[in-house]
């Protein structure tokens, strides 16, 4: 969906919103969108076009909205006001299930889920970062440091690192594992004249080097000073960062930087009424779009990489799908792109049970992994709606309760997260436990069972335990750590992506 040889076009304006358009954001194909004019707005794919939910408008701040983000699986939606509140929303009927409150009640600007749901971060203008644990809405950690309002944040995708940018041109990193909050980096002038957003790539890399697991990830920025920077991140003993790219191109102040699912496209949007979009892998800009007649302060993919929604100060939501650049040449430039030299197509991702590889599954190949996951009974349901490797990538909750009859909350859950894990281009599948267990590092054992770990969490401790068996440890009423004996703070667990994904390419 990301490929460089396909271009995109004008698909749909949306024209609900009585004010600037201020913030967007997809789960699968549904967005949502905010606004100054105090709403959130809910917009449904179907039939070829997007529709305005029966839920929607959502209503309860007392201010313009800044900005809007689904949870991982999607059910659930956060949204910051200038009135200082957090609100997090049922995405399907709209009622509020909680509203949270930095304890200044300053404006909030921006707010991030992290990948396992079970962290929000949000931040404003009282120059505060805040963590809150979702499941009790509690505010778990104030992270002080920027000196100046933030602006923007965003987890890493194994959830090991918070991002946050500041209208003093600074960006930061924190340590988000286990909501210890401790800040790793400071880059002080990674933007002139202040920073208005950060992005991290929802791809990444996990190594085990000299006994060091090391992970590295692309951080994208912007700010006031009309550029788009990307950068490499590593995280080992100590973290660092340092530029790989600086896009010039914007003719006023960047607003927005999006990372397509895949990782290798990037959309930026700015003061200057344009959007463009750029190749990480080559540093090529490769479209600019130029629908909206006033700023652009938002833009966001959908999970699929099929469409791009752009929000503008001209009161419209823009929706972009792509087209095959075969057909490029019979349409006008009026509609909204400017012709580019064709770029080289991109590279694809690292074979396995990748995107690419999963996207050529057969009905009767995803029934097979149904089987494999122990939800044979789904598998007619599935045939029945001819879900082959493409559909299986794009479900959402919504169509795994409507059309497939997947009753079960936790089961439709599981089902998202299975997907979730299909869609890694580094995912491997575990195999049986066997010989080679001898040889993996001493840190991929759980501490409590001896034995490797399949499903890594992170307990109140710090340390990584197999879930089944530190679940077991709590529910029999310990509090105290299976480590260290001392008392733990919190009896939550979190997943450990960085250790899942090191286990994966270990024992593949």
């Amino acid at each position: 969906a990301e490929m460089a040889t396909r271009e995109w076009k004008l698909r749909q304006t949306l024209e609900s919103h009585a004010g600037d358009v201020t913030g967007c954001d997809f789960t699968g194909t549904t967005l949502a969108t905010c606004s100054n004019d105090k709403t959130v707005r809910i917009w449904l794919y179907e039939s070829g076009s997007f529709t305005e939910s029966s839920a929607s408008p959502l209503v309860g701040h007392k201010y313009g909205v800044n900005a809007v983000q689904f949870s991982p699986l999607g059910t659930a939606l956060a949204s910051c006001s200038i009135d200082g509140s957090v609100f997090i929303w049922n995405v399907q009927s709209g009622e509020v299930l909680g509203q949270l409150q930095h304890r200044s009640e300053a404006a909030l600007r921006c707010c991030s889920f992290s990948p396992s749901g079970a962290l929000l971060a949000t931040g404003g203008d009282d120059e505060t970062l805040v963590l809150w644990d979702v499941a009790t809405r509690s505010l778990m950690r104030a992270l002080g440091g920027h000196g100046a309002l933030v602006t923007a944040c965003s987890f890493s995708p194994d959830g090991a690192l918070l991002a946050s940018a500041s209208s003093a041109g600074d960006l930061r990193l924190w340590d988000a594992r286990y909501g210890h909050g401790s800040c790793l980096l400071t880059r002080s002038e990674a933007h002139d004249l202040g920073a208005t957003g950060c992005h991290f790539s929802p791809q990444f890399e996990a190594s085990l080097a000299h006994g060091t697991l090391e992970s590295s990830y692309l951080l994208a920025s912007c700010g006031n000073d009309d550029l788009v920077r990307v950068w490499q991140v590593r995280m080992a003993h100590r973290c660092s960062l340092w530029p790989q790219w600086t896009f010039e191109g914007h003719s006023g102040n960047v607003m927005c930087v999006r990372f397509a699912p895949g990782g290798q496209l990037l959309a930026s949007s700015a003061g200057d009424k344009t959007t463009m979009l750029w190749d990480v892998g080559t540093g090529e800009q490769l479209q600019r779009l130029t629908k909206h007649s006033r700023y652009v302060p938002c833009c966001a993919f959908s999970s699929d990489g099929e469409f791009l929604a752009t929000g503008s100060n001209d009161r419209t939501v823009v929706i972009w799908s792509q087209a095959d650049s075969s057909s490029s040449n019979s349409s006008s430039p009026g509609e909204g792109h400017e012709e580019k030299p064709k770029p080289q197509p991109q590279p694809q991702p690292k074979e396995g049970v990748g995107v690419a590889a999963v996207g050529r599954w057969s009905v009767d190949q995803v029934g097979e992994w149904l089987e494999g996951l122990g939800l044979g009974q789904h598998r007619m349901a599935f045939e029945e709606h001819a879900i082959d490797g493409q559909e299986l990538l794009h479900l959402t909750h919504e169509g795994l309760s409507n059309a497939l009859h997947v009753d079960a909350l936790g089961t439709r859950a599981r089902l998202l997260r299975e997907v979730q894990a299909l869609k890694h281009p580094l995912w491997r599948h575990l195999p049986p436990a066997g010989e080679e267990d001898a040889a993996l590092p001493e840190e991929l054992f759980c501490p409590i069972t001896q034995e490797p770990m399949r499903d890594p969490v992170v307990a109140a401790d710090g340390y990584s335990y197999e879930r089944t068996a530190i679940n077991r440890w709590l529910e029999s009423g310990k509090e105290t750590s299976p480590m260290t004996n001392e008392l733990l703070e919190h009896t939550m667990v979190l997943p450990n992506r960085t250790l899942l994904l090191l286990i994966q390419k270990y024992l593949r």
